[in-house]
């Protein structure tokens, strides 16, 4: 075991495995460590260790960190066994961001600035000025809109001592100053029963902000420490009781709670998940137990990672997660892969991929809630049901609740809902609203104007300019364009930053099927942008045809090494192509001829992921914000299956089939005469009911598939890399497939 400082002053090559549960992880993600949940590493430690003898050599020293220091004793143990130089490092996470934070405090002492009026002038500063938009303005807009603050109140501004409420404080105390409301402060600190260094790391935050706080103690650590049935929801329920209790007792008639906007989505959904009803985190609510007393959320409307952005930017620290049961707590997340929080959390994220908008629909389905279509609901404890009113002939739906919006949809729309255009200002869901050919009821904005600037985060408008900085620094620019959601956002700013300087380049081969060749050609004609088409002959790509799996490299090589020569005759110089950051998790080996040729990958190095690319497209107003991913066909073959011209036909008019049968997301792949059908989970009941699956069996044996089969895992990307092992991966990097 080894201390956090004697890691940092071990100055040879080293390992740090951080085997905390993943959304820890990626709250706070220390720099050059491997995530490798404890779990997980001891089953592979334990059950096939020559796997990870083979990847980490013996001669560098390993450090393993989990929350408290207990978890990563256990695999130091292990390691030791197996011959490692191992350390478990004392105290784990928590004592990570001690040191952490004594380190800040070390610097600010010695620059002369700890606590100094200038350094939290600037930090107030930051609030209303850089991030006014993502978080002043979200604050006040949700005073406003949610009547949270009146003349006359004293509010008990609640802090934790983590990030959301330290702002909030920070937020009072602006609005305290430059407001026109006349209210009172009072900065209430819990201690729940903190250990030392949570309680320092809190009182030395209030001193550094110079937030006035008011300390009570309490035991409720002490009451729940034998609680072994949802320990964390009766620790909160005594908490927000001692809150109102000293909240009362000072003369407050309101308590202020830091819940942020990702809270509130996330409550929605595990409602609906895991509680089976439709219920959110309200901005206010009357206290039940406590006469005359409120709850306010007035960060309601903040994103999480605005928050996250404004920490960064101040180099504050803040406490995580204070509780001491973090890492014996299942409802935690500490002996399971991450709470239920954290599993819903995942899912938005994963959802946000596929649509920007997911996120807002979310939130704004609490809005738009209607009880003429709801089959029961509660109100004030008493149940209600769509039959107490069905048979009111005076109603002007008389029963039938579910009406066709199509026949006059403006009777279903407020006068809010139409901009002055007459066009729909909100997003809306109808069943005439079909994206593609799947016929599906999708939520989507109607107009370009349904999104903008201000609906975009300040870190994706940070990393959009920095994308702009990064094109116009090249000069004249050559985009290997597709067509995709990528290389289309690519290509528009290119040609927003450097007019007739960008050129899109798009390769015409057998692997590109003809629509996707004219989108692009339409796509550069009303944008204005020169197009070059080259024609690439790759089954005459020396060993292609093999199908090796560094098969992308190969291509991606010989092709770009063309291409060069092509715009080099132009006087360009850059060739860029549209690899994102999200692209890293995959195998991709083509990555390794970008990097050889000097092919710049402008989205990468601006650090915008697939959502954010997606979210930006919908602002410039690209129909491509919400197209399917999409791979050449070559994708689609089983490494070593030789690709030649008649499989490509029967992989193509298979996929053609079954695309105009309703589905969107899938892919047909080739094995050995095989052809495994992989669609999206939730199609799956639907191709194998009404028929469809017999018709698809009966088209593909036609087209000369062998066998044909249904892959119960699912549509997937990069399926085809799953049987590769990790010499055969290696460092490249490929095509998602």
């Amino acid at each position: 075991m080894r201390t956090v400082q004697q890691y940092y002053d071990d100055n040879r090559d080293k390992i740090l495995f951080d085997v905390r549960a993943l959304e820890e992880y990626e709250k706070e993600t220390i720099e050059a460590s491997i995530h490798y949940y404890w779990e997980d590493m001891i089953k592979v430690l334990e059950d096939n260790k020559e796997e990870f003898e083979a990847k980490y050599s013996k001669d560098t020293p390993i450090y393993i960190l989990c929350y408290t220091g207990q978890k990563s004793e256990e695999i130091e143990d292990i390691l030791d066994e197996m011959g490692y130089e191992a350390y478990s490092l004392d105290g784990g996470f928590v004592a990570y961001l001690r040191w952490k934070f004594n380190k800040y405090l070390e610097q600010d002492k010695e620059s002369g600035n700890n606590t100094s009026e200038e350094n939290v002038k600037e930090i107030e500063r930051s609030i209303v000025k850089k991030f006014r938009k993502p978080i002043w303005r979200k604050f006040t807009q949700a005073l406003n809109e949610y009547d949270l603050i009146q003349d006359g109140d004293k509010i008990a501004v609640c802090i934790s001592g983590g990030k959301d409420s330290m702002l909030m404080a920070k937020l009072f105390q602006e609005l305290k100053r430059h407001g026109k409301n006349n209210f009172e402060l009072v900065f209430l600190v819990m201690n729940p029963g903190y250990n030392d260094l949570n309680y320092n790391v809190i009182l030395n935050n209030a001193k550094i902000l110079d937030i006035p706080i008011t300390v009570f103690k309490t035991e409720i650590f002490d009451t729940v420490v034998d609680i072994t049935e949802s320990p964390c929801y009766l620790c909160a329920r005594m908490r927000r009781g001692y809150l109102y209790s000293k909240a009362k007792e000072l003369g407050c008639n309101k308590i202020a709670l830091g819940h942020h906007y990702d809270d509130v989505i996330e409550t929605i959904l595990m409602g609906m998940l895991y509680g089976a009803q439709v219920q959110t985190m309200m901005p206010k609510l009357h206290s039940t137990n406590f006469e005359g007393m409120e709850l306010i959320r007035p960060m309601y409307l903040i994103r999480e990672a605005d928050i996250i952005h404004w920490k960064e930017y101040n180099n504050l620290e803040f406490i995580q997660c204070a509780c001491r049961f973090t890492e014996g707590c299942a409802s935690c997340g500490g002996t399971g892969k991450g709470s239920k929080r954290a599993e819903i959390k995942q899912l938005i994220k994963d959802l946000t991929k596929v649509s920007p908008y997911i996120e807002k629909n979310i939130f704004r389905s609490v809005e738009n809630v209607n009880i003429d279509t709801v089959i029961a609901y509660k109100k004030k404890g008493q149940r209600h049901s769509f039959l107490d009113e069905y048979d009111i002939t005076d109603d002007k739906y008389a029963g039938n609740a579910e009406v066709d919006n199509s026949e006059n949809i403006s009777k279903e729309l407020n006068k809010s809902d139409i901009n002055s255009s007459g066009q729909l200002s909100e997003y809306h869901t109808d069943e005439t609203i079909e994206l593609g050919k799947t016929g599906s009821t999708q939520i989507m904005p109607l107009n370009k104007s349904d999104i903008n600037k201000d609906d975009i985060s300040e870190n994706t408008l940070a990393k959009y300019e920095k994308l702009k900085s990064i094109i116009k620094d090249c000069g004249k620019i050559a985009i290997a364009f597709s067509g995709g959601v990528d290389s289309t956002f690519l290509t528009k700013v290119a040609k927003d930053v450097l007019g007739e300087n960008a050129v899109a380049v798009t390769i015409s081969s057998i692997l590109v099927t003809d629509d996707e060749l004219k989108e692009a050609d339409d796509f550069c004609k009303a944008e204005n942008i020169e197009h070059l088409i080259y024609n690439a002959d790759v089954l005459s790509i020396p060993g292609f045809e093999n199908n090796p799996p560094d098969r992308c490299y190969i291509c991606k090589k010989a092709i770009f090494t063309n291409v060069q020569n092509l715009v080099g005759e132009r006087g360009i110089s850059v060739i860029a192509e549209g690899t994102n950051v999200d692209d890293d998790g995959d195998y991709r080996p083509g990555m390794r001829a970008i990097k050889e040729l000097g092919v710049r990958s402008p989205l990468k190095e601006a650090g915008l992921t697939k959502a954010e690319i997606r979210e930006l497209s919908c602002m410039l107003g690209l129909k491509t914000w919400n197209k399917p991913s999409c791979a050449c066909l070559a994708s689609r073959f089983a490494y070593g299956e030789v690709i030649n011209k008649d499989k490509l036909d029967m992989i193509y008019s298979a996929e053609c089939y079954i695309r105009s049968l309703g589905f969107e997301q899938f892919r047909v792949r080739l094995q050995d005469g095989i052809a495994r059908i992989e669609l999206r989970p939730a199609d799956i009941q639907k191709f194998i009911e009404n028929g469809i699956k017999d018709k698809v069996s009966e088209k593909l044996h036609a087209l000369g598939f062998k066998y044909v089969s249904l892959d119960l895992d699912g549509y997937r990307l990069g399926s085809m890399n799953e049987v590769l092992n990790r010499q055969e991966r290696g460092n490249n990097g490929g095509s998602s497939l």
